[in-house]
């Protein structure tokens, strides 16, 4: 009860000038799950600019040519609801979908490709992300060379090291300790590298794990840094 008075009063406060209007009859909606009723700006007949409409779902956002096409939130009739970006009617770009599990509320954050979730990194990316927490800062770029390989650094306090209890695995290829880094050679792409270590905090111990994948061929360095 709460979660939808929570809603209704969020949606006055963002389209209160629409919700009072009447509904468009004369705009068209191409999204079956939210044709019942529209209330919003019209361009040629479509709904066009920002918008409520309703019908067994319910999308407050952006339209464009009928379609929501911008920012906006898409609540589905079981009450789960992406809140993010669309592209002509589909979930596309960086979002958040909440759902329900046996009544417990789940969040899966990160980008939309055409309708389907792409990960927590940016599609078309040379690298993805699959897996991170207890890490407070990492880079992934690729430079010059003709040789694939990925090499992986850690740093905490401005200086390399070793991290304590450090485990990591490639999906293919082999894997060689050098100084402070470690490399990974001779594998197939796409290559999975995950690893969990252990870092010292003034609370104690904490556990990182970082798990991603190299999708192009290349030379790539991987920076984790903790302070």
């Amino acid at each position: 009860m709460k979660n939808r008075l929570f809603l209704i009063v969020l949606l006055l406060l963002q389209f209160g000038p629409f919700l009072m209007a009447q509904p468009s009859d004369s705009c068209r909606v191409l999204l079956p799950e939210i044709s019942g009723e529209y209330y919003g700006p019209c361009k040629d007949g479509y709904a066009d600019g920002k918008g409520l409409a309703k019908g067994v779902d319910t999308y407050a956002g952006l339209f464009k040519g009928g379609l929501p096409h911008g920012k906006g939130e898409y609540t589905y009739k079981n009450g789960n609801c992406y809140k993010g970006a669309f592209s002509h009617g589909l979930k596309h770009g960086i979002g958040r979908f909440t759902y329900y599990i046996d009544g417990k509320e789940q969040i899966l954050k990160g980008y939309w490709s055409n309708g389907e979730y792409a990960g927590i990194s940016k599609p078309d990316e040379f690298y993805r992300i699959t897996s991170i927490s207890g890490i407070e800062y990492y880079t992934i770029k690729k430079v010059e060379g003709f040789e694939n390989q990925v090499t992986i650094s850690f740093e905490s306090a401005m200086m390399r090291n070793i991290p304590e209890e450090l485990e990591i695995t490639v999906s293919s290829g082999e894997l060689v300790k050098e100084n402070k880094n470690y490399s990974a050679y001779h594998y197939t792409l796409p290559v999975n590298c995950s690893m969990q270590f252990i870092i010292r905090t003034p609370q104690g111990f904490r556990m990182c794990n970082f798990s991603f994948d190299i999708l192009e061929p290349g030379k790539y360095v991987v920076l984790i840094s903790n302070s």
